[in-house]
C-alpha cells in the first residue's frame, strides 16, 4: 500500500492539473484575505449589523481569526477544487489508458482504489497546510497595519490541528462521491458534473431550511443531509478561533444539529460512498467511456 501511495503521489505531483488548481486555490485566498483587508482598513464608525460585520471582517484577518478564514475557504471554494481534483486523479487513469497497465502489474483494485484515495487526501491536506501558511504570513504583514500585535497561544495551535483534521474531514464525503461518480461514468467530465451538481443541490436544500418549522419528518429530512451537518462543523473550526458568524448572519445555532450527530453524518454519508465505489469499481471492466 505504501508504495502505491508514493506512486500515485509521484504521478499527481507531476500533473499540471494539480499544480494549476493549487495556484489558483491560494491565489483566491490571498484574493480575500486582502479584499476584507481592504473593507476594514477604511472601516466607518457605524453601528448595529453593519459594524458587527466590518468587525469579523477584521478578526478574519488578525490572528488566531486568520486560521478560520483559510479553513473556511477549505470548506468553501475548496470543496469545488477538491471535486476537480479527485475527478481528475480518477478519471484520466481511464482516459489515458493507464488504469489497465497498473492493474494488469498489480491487480489488486480494492488496494489500488484505497491508495488512490489515500494519496487524494493527503494531497488535499498539503493544499490545506499552504494554505493556513499562507494566510498566517499574510495576517503577519497585515497584523501591524490594523493596530494588533501578533499573538499565538499553544491552545491556538492546539485548536489548530483539530480544525485542520475537521477542514479535511468535512471534504471527505465530495472527494468519496467524486470517486464514484467517476468510476461510474469512467470520464474526468462525468465526475466533476455529478460532484459540483451535488453541490450545488446541497447548497438549494438551504433554501429548504424553512420546511424544518413544519417538524416531523421534514426537519429530521433536513437535519439529516450533508449540508447541514457540515454546517456544525464548519461553525466549529470558526468558533475555535474567536469569529462569531451568527452575530452577522440569520443563523440560529439552536437549529443546527450536535457536534456528535454532524460527525456521525459525515461518516456514514463516507462510507456509502466509498462502499458504492469499491463495488462498482470491483465489478466494472477497465476500459475507457464508450
Amino acid at each position: 500500500m505504501i508504495n502505491l501511495i508514493r506512486a500515485e503521489w509521484l504521478k499527481l505531483s507531476r500533473r499540471p492539473l494539480s499544480w494549476i488548481l493549487l495556484i489558483l486555490f491560494l491565489v483566491l485566498l490571498v484574493a480575500q484575505i486582502l479584499t476584507q483587508f481592504a473593507l476594514t482598513l477604511g472601516m466607518p464608525v457605524r453601528s448595529g449589523i453593519v459594524s458587527a460585520q466590518f468587525e469579523e471582517w477584521r478578526r478574519g484577518v488578525l490572528f488566531p481569526g486568520i486560521f478560520a478564514t483559510a479553513l473556511s475557504h477549505v470548506n468553501g471554494l475548496g470543496g469545488i477544487f477538491a471535486v476537480i481534483f479527485a475527478a481528475g486523479a480518477i478519471g484520466s487513469e481511464y482516459s489515458w489508458g493507464t488504469l489497465r497497465t497498473q492493474l494488469a502489474r498489480d491487480p489488486a483494485r480494492d488496494r489500488y482504489l484505497l491508495a488512490k484515495l489515500t494519496t487524494i487526501m493527503l494531497m488535499l491536506a498539503t493544499a490545506t497546510l499552504l494554505a493556513t501558511l499562507l494566510a498566517a504570513l499574510l495576517s503577519a504583514v497585515l497584523s501591524p497595519i490594523l493596530g494588533s500585535a501578533i499573538s499565538i497561544t499553544p491552545g491556538d495551535l492546539m485548536n489548530l490541528i483539530v480544525a485542520t483534521l475537521r477542514a479535511l474531514y468535512v471534504l471527505l464525503p465530495y472527494v468519496l462521491l467524486t470517486a464514484y461518480a467517476t468510476l461510474l461514468t469512467r470520464s474526468v467530465l462525468g465526475g466533476v458534473a455529478i460532484g459540483l451538481s451535488y453541490i450545488i443541490v446541497e447548497t438549494g436544500f438551504g433554501a429548504l431550511a424553512l420546511l424544518r418549522v413544519l417538524g416531523g419528518v421534514w426537519a429530521l429530512v433536513y437535519n439529516l443531509t450533508i449540508g447541514q451537518n457540515i454546517n456544525t462543523l464548519t461553525l466549529m473550526n470558526r468558533h475555535a478561533f474567536g469569529l462569531r458568524p451568527e452575530t452577522t448572519a440569520p443563523l440560529d445555532l439552536s437549529q443546527l444539529p450536535s457536534p456528535l450527530q454532524a460527525t456521525i453524518v459525515v461518516a456514514v454519508y463516507s462510507a456509502f460512498f466509498l462502499a458504492f465505489a469499491l463495488i462498482l469499481f470491483r465489478r466494472r471492466d477497465i476500459t475507457g467511456p464508450g
